[in-house]
């Protein structure tokens, strides 16, 4: 399957060698299975909402987080001053925390003999492996798999600490058309990455609930990826697909599920509004008890902030049209915006009736499409994939602020107007930008030829 994967992106793998045979790549460690980054650890380290609460070091003993450190965005250790309590006794050990994916990445960076690292005293780790003499090693990936609602794709990189290194543009003179070969190349990673990620969760899932799942978390755009996933988690599709006979009724089970229903529909709102609202009940009611134990509570979600067309409540009514539609109708990408006449077309809230309004507006359909039908397709058909028909999406901060560290304020945009350059402009603002490895771009200006 991965080999197959490497063969859909083909020019993932000269983006993946970075054009420099002894650079240390810290970022697409696909090929050991675990096809995120080092910093989806230090995120998921630093937020105790993600941390697990349940920790042990990989001699078995108990490992309370204290303080999770200071993180470092400098050279050295990821965090400065972590303070653990250990074992049954509970003594307290502090000092500098370091994150690798394997335990093998503390020699494969040289941190051995790196004066910056002689305070450190804890090695958090994905995979368990060989212990460093010194270091009390902590693996992460049993605790993760207690909680089945888990997913590093639900961690906002951005979210957390970072800076943004200046300098004098690394490719700042590279030729435009090997600036757009490469920069696609980086696309051809990302989206292969993407892919590698659902075939891993197609090991132990149903396709079609890794894709509900994956749907969910899209419609949850940034704030509500996690509660949306947790919803896809809570209530699978084959038993929504049994307990509802319609989008509505999905829909109702859906809110009702979400802790978002009202109870008390306020008695300004237009009657059309609060009758709908009882026919969401008469739903929801006839729900076991079992189900309505496991309903969110209305903190579970961000909504502070969110334009009402945004709203969970009117993304949940377009989760419960796609529930109902064949992976080959979503395999049409065009009709991903298309929803049937639902309540929801015709009102902004629960108080305000509008002009027809989009469930899903085309950019985030086009973003659907990149990021979740592409590589799924990837990951499960044999069909034939034509990247470059992808639909563009809209340019966003990341992809501008890439643009001129790399190269320089009076680039072209031309550069990456395709849809797997942009990709690839999200892709290396996450593996060089953000991770202080700039330098090594340098060569590419001299040596690219994709």
């Amino acid at each position: 399957m991965f080999d197959m994967l490497a063969a859909r992106f083909p020019r993932s793998g000269d983006y993946r060698r970075g054009f420099a045979a002894d650079a240390v790549r810290e970022s697409s460690a696909s090929f050991s299975r675990f096809p995120w980054s080092e910093r989806h650890i230090q995120c998921l380290w630093a937020d105790p909402r993600n941390r697990p609460a349940e920790l042990k070091t990989s001699e078995g003993e108990t490992a309370l987080v204290e303080h999770p450190g200071n993180w470092n965005l400098e050279a050295g250790p990821d965090f400065f001053n972590a303070a653990l309590l250990i074992g049954k006794e509970k003594r307290r050990v502090v000092g500098d925390l370091e994150i690798h994916v394997h335990p093998g990445g503390w020699k494969q960076h040289g941190h051995a003999g790196d004066p910056r690292f002689a305070n450190t005293r804890f090695h958090v780790v994905y995979f368990q492996g060989v212990e460093i003499p010194g270091l009390l090693q902590i693996p992460l990936r049993d605790a993760l798999a207690t909680d089945p609602t888990f997913s590093f794709d639900n961690i906002d990189l951005t979210a957390f600490p970072y800076s943004i290194p200046t300098g004098d543009f690394p490719l700042l003179g590279m030729d435009p058309d090997e600036k757009t070969r490469w920069l696609e190349a980086a696309g051809e990673e990302r989206l292969r990455l993407k892919a590698e990620r659902l075939a891993l969760a197609i090991n132990t899932k149903e396709p079609e609930q890794v894709l509900w799942e994956e749907l969910m978390a899209a419609l949850g755009y940034k704030n509500n990826k996690a509660p949306f996933r947790r919803l896809a988690t809570i209530l699978p599709l084959a038993r929504l697909r049994a307990i509802a006979a319609t989008p509505n009724e999905a829909y109702a089970i859906l809110l009702g599920l979400s802790g978002l229903l009202p109870a008390n529909p306020d008695p300004k709102w237009p009657a059309e509004t609060k009758a709908f609202i009882r026919t969401l009940w008469d739903a929801w009611w006839k729900q076991t008890e079992e189900l309505k134990e496991t309903a969110l509570r209305k903190s579970d979600w961000t909504l502070a902030g969110i334009r009402p067309a945004n709203h969970p409540v009117r993304r949940l009514m377009a989760a419960a049209h796609y529930a109902f539609q064949t992976m080959e109708r979503l395999n049409h990408w065009n009709r991903l915006a298309e929803f049937p006449a639902n309540f929801w077309n015709s009102h902004i809230s629960w108080k305000s009736p509008c002009a027809p309004t989009a469930l899903v507006g085309q950019a985030r359909a086009n973003a659907i499409v990149t990021n979740i039908l592409v590589p799924f397709r990837a990951a499960t058909d044999a069909a034939e994939l034509n990247l470059n028909q992808l639909p563009v999406e809209p340019s966003n901060s990341i992809i501008r602020q890439t643009a001129f560290t790399l190269f320089g304020p009076d680039h072209t945009a031309k550069v990456y107007r395709s849809a797997l350059a942009r990709q690839g402009l999200i892709q290396i603002f996450h593996d060089y930008l953000i991770t202080h490895r700039l330098e090594e771009l340098r060569s590419i200006k001299q040596s690219a030829r994709v």
